[in-house]
């Protein structure tokens, strides 16, 4: 069986997960069977775990992008088929990732076409995110990752104060090579439209992006980022819905405070009886529930807190370690980071570049 692989990316924030975990619920109810990759920079990613809670088979790339990682990207390919034997696989690159095209579509077309067919490559633009306070660098990347993008979907269209007719038209003339549709991850607007074209049109394999990889690298090393896991424990009951808003306003205002832009911020907590997932996407933006429980009292949860900003990881820290203190339910809490790493990503060393399409080869191994 030749399987689809449809690579979805975008910049931090951008509503990859929601966009991936709609998509895959719909191709359900079409009769097929979906597997999801997902992929970061470190380890312990929320969005995993999100993806495992709706009972959706699933595999993570970690510690570097697909690029970076095509071997391991492999192996969660051979993964999933052996778990889940998927028609169609829905993969989500690290969001400060581009060059795409040249990385990772054309090596799978060229080495493995015989076993997976390529859907044209799908970038996500929020439409709501302003990229003004963002080092030139990261803009950079933004604009990179549009460019290259064979599908590009306006994403968040549903929260806009106006019709998505203006920045449609806006990104026509700023990225003519690709197809646009206004999308709503969240509602599932323009969703089952976008999956007519994954699942009707392969990738038209083009011309690969022209990019500057200093820049490339000095954008990856602008952004603080953080994955980290924990508990709170407390001697009496506590909303954990509560904490985990707490969480996320205090981590914005904070940020917002220092100085250092939100990519996202993203939070999965688990108690005894109850998951939630909610997220922050820039320091304006309400706080969006992908799993709530609002009646959920408890005295201890495990928490993973994500975090993306455009400030040093040593700032990103410091900011961290403060606000879990002040948000803390009850002054005798305790908290407690069984997993916590900051850092900011290495400059991009991609396994394989192809930079001009290459006729499929017989599979190496």
């Amino acid at each position: 069986m030749i399987r689809t692989i449809a690579i979805v990316g975008g910049f931090l924030g951008a509503g990859k997960t929601t966009l991936l975990l709609t998509a895959a619920r719909r191709l359900a109810a079409r009769g097929y069977r979906v597997g999801l990759i997902t992929n970061d920079q470190g380890a312990d990613l929320v969005d995993t775990l999100l993806v495992e809670q709706a009972d959706i088979p699933v595999t993570e790339v970690a510690g570097g992008c697909f690029c970076c990682r095509f071997p391991d990207l492999l192996v969660g390919l051979q993964r999933l088929i052996d778990a889940a034997d998927p028609h169609i696989i829905l993969a989500e690159p690290v969001g400060s990732c581009t060059d795409l095209i040249a990385t990772v579509l054309r090596p799978l077309v060229s080495f493995y076409g015989e076993h997976y067919r390529l859907a044209p490559l799908t970038v996500l633009h929020d439409a709501t995110r302003d990229l003004d306070a963002f080092a030139p660098d990261v803009r950079y990347l933004h604009d990179r990752q549009l460019a290259e993008a064979e599908l590009i979907l306006l994403n968040k269209c549903d929260l806009l104060p106006n019709d998505a007719a203006p920045p449609l038209a806006q990104l026509a003339t700023d990225y003519p090579q690709a197809h646009l549709l206004a999308t709503s991850a969240k509602s599932g607007v323009g969703v089952d439209g976008w999956l007519d074209i994954v699942l009707g049109q392969e990738s038209r394999n083009p011309e690969a992006l022209l990019i500057d990889y200093e820049r490339y690298a000095q954008a990856e090393a602008a952004l603080g980022w953080l994955n980290a896991r924990g508990l709170v424990r407390a001697d009496g009951a506590f909303g954990a819905a509560a904490w985990t808003e707490d969480l996320l306003t205090a981590l914005a205002q904070a940020c917002e405070n220092a100085q250092a832009s939100i990519a996202h911020i993203k939070a999965l907590v688990t108690t005894p009886d109850a998951t939630l997932k909610a997220s922050i996407a820039q320091a304006a933006s309400p706080i969006m529930w992908d799993l709530v429980n609002d009646h959920a009292q408890t005295t201890s949860l495990e928490f993973t807190l994500n975090v993306r900003v455009n400030a040093p990881p040593e700032l990103l820290e410091q900011v961290v370690h403060q606000t879990m203190e002040r948000v803390k339910p009850q002054p005798s809490a305790r908290y407690y980071f069984t997993h916590f790493e900051c850092f900011s990503p290495l400059p991009p060393q991609p396994t394989h570049r192809i930079e001009t399409p290459v006729a499929p080869q017989m599979r190496l191994y």
